[in-house]
Parts: C-alpha cells; sequence; structure tokens
C-alpha cells in the first residue's frame, strides 16, 4: 500500500513539475477557439512548443534592431547658384561704358549685361553608415555656370554692339558626415555637412565690341593654372521619401561657401577687325578706370604686376563660387 502511494505521489510531483514548466509556453501561445486548455496524452506523454522556449526567438529582435544598410551611393543634381561678384565685375566693363553713353543722353540703349549666376551641378556620393542614423562620405561632382549678355546704343545711323559671356566650371571633391533620422513613416530628414576641394577650377570670360558691321574688337580671358587651396566648406538639407528598403528618393538645398583665390596663370587674347592680335600669359587682374564723369571696371592680364595711378587702380580677384543649389536624387543602399 505504501509503495502504491509513493509511486503516486512521485507521478503527482512529475506531473505538477511538468505543468508548471509548460503553463508560461500555455499561455503565450495563441489559441483560435476555446478557453485555451490543453488535454495531456495517455501515458503522461507531454508535447512541449518548442518555439515558446527556442533562444532564435530573442535573437531575432537583437538582429532586427541592427540590421541596416553599411553602404549606399547618393546621386543627385540640380540648379547651381553661385555669387561670382569679381567676375561679373571684370565682365561687364563694356557695358558701363554704354550705359554711361546712356545716361549723358547719348543715343537709346537696349540690352544690357545680365549677371552671371545660375547653372547646374551633379555628382554622387559613396557613404558608409558609421550607425543607422551617421555616416561618412567622399564624392565628386561637376559643376558649370555661364550667363550671355547683349546690349546695343543707337544714335541716328551709329550703332554700338557689345557682348559678354563668361564660364566658370570646377569638379568639386567632397568630404563630409552625412545625417539620416526617419520622422514620419517612409520619410526621413537629410543633412550633410563638410569641405570641398575645387579640382580642375577654369574661368573662360569673353567680351566683344562692334562699333560698325566691319569694325570689332574682342578679349577673351582663359585660365591655365588655379591659385592655391581651391578649398570650401558646404552643408544641406532636406527630405527622403523610402520608395523600397534600399532605395530612397530626395530633395534638398544646399549651400557653399567657396571664395578662392585668383588663377596662379591666365592666358589674355585681344583681337582685331583690323587683324591685330596680341596673347598675354600672366595675372588675372580687374583694373578700375575712374575720371570725373564716369568709373568703369574691366579684366586685364598682366605679365608683371600693374602700379595703380591716378586713372586706374588694379586688384586681384576673388573666384566666388559660394551659393547654393536645389537638387533632387537617389540614395541606393546596398
Amino acid at each position: 500500500m505504501k509503495d502504491r502511494i509513493k509511486l503516486s505521489l512521485t507521478r503527482l510531483f512529475a506531473i505538477a513539475a511538468v505543468c508548471l514548466l509548460a503553463w508560461p509556453a500555455a499561455m503565450a501561445a495563441a489559441t483560435p477557439e476555446g478557453d485555451g486548455s490543453r488535454i495531456a496524452p495517455r501515458g503522461l506523454e507531454f508535447r512541449f512548443d518548442k518555439d515558446a522556449f527556442a533562444a532564435p526567438g530573442v535573437q531575432t529582435g537583437i538582429a532586427e534592431t541592427t540590421k541596416f544598410s553599411r553602404l549606399s551611393l547618393k546621386l543627385y543634381g540640380g540648379y547651381s547658384h553661385i555669387l561670382a561678384g569679381d567676375i561679373n565685375e571684370g565682365s561687364d566693363g563694356f557695358f558701363e561704358i554704354l550705359d554711361l553713353y546712356a545716361a549723358s543722353g547719348i543715343g537709346t540703349l537696349t540690352g544690357g549685361y545680365k549677371p552671371l549666376h545660375g547653372g547646374y551641378d551633379f555628382g554622387a556620393d559613396l557613404i558608409y553608415q558609421i550607425t543607422p542614423t551617421i555616416g561618412v562620405g567622399v564624392g565628386a561632382g561637376y559643376m558649370r555656370n555661364t550667363k550671355t549678355s547683349t546690349a546695343t546704343i543707337t544714335e541716328g545711323e551709329n550703332q554700338i554692339e557689345v557682348a559678354a559671356q563668361p564660364t566658370v566650371s570646377a569638379i568639386p571633391i567632397r568630404l563630409g558626415l552625412f545625417f539620416t533620422v526617419p520622422v514620419a513613416g517612409q520619410v526621413n530628414l537629410t543633412a550633410d555637412l563638410g569641405g570641398t576641394y575645387y579640382a580642375g577650377l577654369k574661368l573662360d570670360a569673353t567680351q566683344w565690341l562692334q562699333f560698325s558691321p566691319i569694325n570689332w574688337s574682342e578679349m577673351s580671358v582663359a585660365s591655365l593654372t588655379a591659385g592655391s587651396s581651391p578649398l570650401g566648406f558646404h552643408g544641406s538639407l532636406g527630405l527622403e521619401y523610402m520608395i523600397s528598403p534600399k532605395m530612397g528618393f530626395f530633395v534638398e538645398a544646399a549651400g557653399r561657401y567657396a571664395k578662392l583665390k585668383n588663377f596662379e596663370e591666365v592666358t589674355g587674347i585681344m583681337n582685331d577687325s583690323g587683324g591685330g592680335s596680341d596673347t598675354t600669359d600672366g595675372k588675372l587682374y580687374i583694373a578700375t578706370t575712374t575720371d570725373p564723369d564716369f568709373t568703369f571696371s574691366v579684366f586685364t592680364v598682366e605679365e608683371t604686376p600693374p602700379v595703380d595711378d591716378v586713372e586706374a587702380t588694379f586688384r586681384e580677384p576673388k573666384i566666388d563660387l559660394s551659393g547654393f543649389s536645389l537638387q533632387a536624387g537617389f540614395r541606393i543602399r546596398f
């Protein structure tokens, strides 16, 4: 009898131990119908829900929080606006003369100088994510800004026409930090900031003056060697819409500070209708001529540093690419 009781108690403790182990899994498991209770099969053959106690269930959550794309490629392009203050000051000299004529009541002026500002830029950045929010990247692009202006002053049968076309271009090489912050659903707030090296900086500026159908003069400036340390800074702020987990479309506004030094050397070419031609390799200056009645500024190329006098002053220009860009593009994550 005691043996039977002992055997019954042993079975009872075994059943209790199994129930204590199986009960948390039974409470966690969702049942479509009924009260969720389970009936043990005969012979005390209890079955365990292996997914309830399996270690991978815990590891999956950790994997999801650390899983993100380490490498991405950002492709962009759009409108670029530069200040180009000294480039405009050196390119509008002939127009200033026509403005002086018109202000003095000489002839009728049409047209005028339109400052160089607008252009385009495009490029790509390769970004390595340090964290899901912060990345470091390097990239390269191409920017080009150009503008053509014309003006005509007419007095009776006499007519003077002038034209100018300054063009500046560069290959910006960028290094910076990139920030991506989710703000709502599939939308991210993006930003970046860093430094830019402007490789391949070029300036081509042409001015043309025509006194009659057969009398004309042309002056052009072409850069040969960029100045030292063509460095600047950049930053942007934008929004990205995630088309898929691996691709996003973005729009952004970017600003830059890049007031670069004068070129080490340029070539100046002057041609006229009489067959005259002159080529000078030297330094680029802005010559400002001052008279009691008028003042105007033009580019000039000098082999030796010019000396100021009572009629003209000289200074080296800055190649100012500072401004902003409005860009759009795609970011591809790998």
